[in-house]
C-alpha cells in the first residue's frame, strides 16, 4: 500500500460517506439547503488531516462508516492515526468542494483534495512534485448537532 493512497484515505474518511448519486433530486431536496456547518466543516476537515488533529476528524465519521470497499471506522481510524503520528509532515488542500443537499440532515459531499507527504501545501502555491489529487464522493448525515460521514467513495486523478 503507498503512502500516497493511504493520505488519500485518510481524507477521504475523515469526509465520510457517500451514496449513490442520482440524476434527478425529489421535490423536497429542491427544498433543503446547504447547511452551512457542513460548509465550514469540509475545508476544516482537511486542515486537521494536515495539522495531525486525528480526535477532530474520527468526531466527524460515524461509527457505522463503511465506504464502497469495505473500510470501516476502525479502518479509517487506524489511517489517520498512523499519520497522525508520523514525524514526517503531511501535506492536505482543498482543491475542490459541491455540497448537494440529499435529505433533512443529509448531504453529499463531492470533493477534490491534493495530498503531499514530506511538506505542506500552502493554498497559493502549485502542487509539489510527488503531490496526488483525489476525488471523493461522500455523505454526511447530522446527529445530535454534528456532521458526520457514514460512507464514501473516492478514486485518484
Amino acid at each position: 500500500m503507498s503512502q500516497a493512497w493511504i493520505v488519500a484515505l485518510s481524507a477521504c474518511l475523515a469526509f465520510a460517506a457517500c451514496g449513490p448519486s442520482e440524476s434527478k433530486a425529489p421535490a423536497a431536496v429542491a427544498e433543503t439547503a446547504v447547511d452551512e456547518q457542513l460548509e465550514a466543516l469540509v475545508p476544516e476537515l482537511v486542515d486537521a488531516i494536515q495539522a495531525k488533529q486525528p480526535v477532530f476528524v474520527m468526531d466527524h465519521v460515524g461509527e457505522a462508516f463503511k465506504d464502497e470497499r469495505g473500510l470501516d471506522y476502525f479502518g479509517v481510524r487506524s489511517v489517520v492515526e498512523s499519520y497522525a503520528f508520523r514525524d514526517e509532515e503531511v501535506g492536505a488542500r482543498l482543491e475542490s468542494v459541491a455540497i448537494t443537499p440529499i435529505e433533512a440532515d443529509k448531504q453529499r459531499v463531492v470533493a477534490r483534495v491534493a495530498f503531499a507527504l514530506g511538506q505542506r501545501i500552502a493554498a497559493d502555491k502549485a502542487l509539489p512534485p510527488g503531490a496526488v489529487t483525489y476525488a471523493f464522493d461522500l455523505v454526511f448525515e447530522k446527529h445530535d448537532a454534528r456532521w458526520r460521514a457514514v460512507a464514501g467513495s473516492y478514486r485518484r486523478e
